[in-house]
């Protein structure tokens, strides 16, 4: 089974001949301890280290800048450059690529000078914000066509909406004014026969059904706090949403690493439709390369 087959066949909930793993990205820092490298990381380097973890899956960003831009802004640059990384993992390689693009709550928090200044905006009912909205979804839409016509197998939209402590904004207002362009991101990147999931960091457990009703295809990060919370996101979402990731980078430090492991897939593998990787996305250089791949050996051994 091919990469790309192994994960479509989550999102399927169908049978996979191992647990798809997939990340974001590796960190230089993580690869040149894994590697043992003396110099700079390389493309075949990343490649390789991406292999040895028996990755299936990663993800690629456009620049911040780009992204935040409206779409008429004379300024942007031209969109193939956007893309070029993922253009090059998609032509090079055979992971599933997914092509990560800004939500409407998170790319319009970019378009302000902080966030505490966008939430004050908010919660006083800026006018302006309606329409920074609309622009931005349409933004995010080009941005996520053009990465699919460059090779991308599926969409990531990005919005990080939540905290431990709950969303940053009412679910009140979140469904008023930015989950229906978050639809209108989904509807019309599905159209393009692509796959989409949502990411959020944080506690989503007021709005998981609204997330669920957008119709989305997968869930990443799982950034619950514990493992209990991670089982009721999969009996919310059974048959109708692949999860993704679940795995606090902190387990990897611990002696039971293997069995923090093992407790989440019992959780989130039963039935299919589950991608295993951390909650982060992105294994960094503070990660101890063996005691990661100790865990992701074992995810690849299990068998469900």
């Amino acid at each position: 089974m091919t990469k790309i087959e192994r994960v479509m066949v989550a999102i399927n909930f169908a049978k996979a001949d191992r647990i798809p793993k997939g990340e974001f990205y590796l960190e230089d820092g993580f690869i040149a301890g894994l590697l043992d490298l003396k110099e700079g990381v390389t493309f075949r380097d990343q490649v390789e280290a991406c292999e040895r973890c028996g990755l299936d899956a990663l993800a690629f960003s456009p620049s911040p800048f780009t992204a935040s831009l409206p779409p008429d802004s004379g300024s942007r640059p031209e969109k193939a450059e956007v893309w070029q990384e993922l253009k090059r993992w998609r032509e090079q390689t055979d992971f599933f690529i997914f092509a990560i693009i800004d939500g409407p709550f998170q790319g319009t928090a970019k378009l302000f000078s902080s966030f505490t200044n966008y939430l004050l905006a908010i919660a006083q009912g800026d006018p302006a914000i309606p329409e920074l909205v609309k622009e931005g979804v349409a933004t995010n839409i080009e941005l996520g066509l053009k990465a699919l016509a460059l090779g991308a197998h599926g969409i990531i939209i990005a919005d990080d909406i939540a905290y431990n402590g709950g969303t940053f904004i009412s679910p009140k207002t979140l469904r008023l004014n930015f989950f229906p362009g978050l639809r209108e991101q989904v509807e019309v990147l599905q159209r393009a026969q692509a796959p989409v999931f949502f990411h959020a960091d944080g506690d989503l457990k007021a709005v998981l059904n609204d997330i669920v009703s957008l119709g989305i295809n997968g869930l990443h990060s799982l950034d619950f706090s514990s493992l209990a919370e991670i089982a009721d996101v999969r009996k919310a979402t059974a048959h109708k949403v692949c999860l993704m990731g679940g795995y606090d980078l902190s387990w990897f430090e611990e002696e039971t690493r293997k069995d923090k492991a093992l407790r989440l897939l019992e959780v989130a593998a039963q039935g299919g439709g589950y991608i295993f990787g951390s909650s982060a996305g992105i294994i960094s250089d503070r990660q101890s390369p063996q005691k990661v791949m100790d865990v992701y050996r074992f995810v690849g051994s299990y068998d469900e």
